[in-house]
């Protein structure tokens, strides 16, 4: 076991992978927050959010689900509803 690993259900769970991925949420949830001040553009901001929910979604997807190791149906099933409903909100803003 290397340092940065629990062992938990005789599984070792890779700490340092969900820090970081942690981290990357928090980031990106400040990112989204402030963009709308330095961004003038409100379609910019709204497609900047949406890709923003992408890659959050992708982040949870992967690391805290750990859709990673699941079977290829499940993951492929949970990114493409990440991908989705922001392309359908988009569609829809855009009509």
């Amino acid at each position: 076991m290397h340092k940065g690993e629990k062992v938990q259900n005789n599984k070792a769970i890779n700490m340092t992978a969900a820090t970081k991925g942690w981290f990357l949420l928090i980031t990106l949830s400040i990112i989204a927050v402030y963009l709308p001040e330095f961004v003038d553009s409100r379609s910019v901001t709204i497609m900047g959010a949406l890709v923003i929910v992408a890659l959050k979604g992708q982040q949870i997807v992967d690391i805290f689900m750990e859709l990673n190791n699941a079977p290829k149906l499940w993951r492929t099933l949970f990114l493409s509803y990440i991908v989705l409903v922001p392309l359908i909100i988009t569609v829809i803003y855009l009509a």
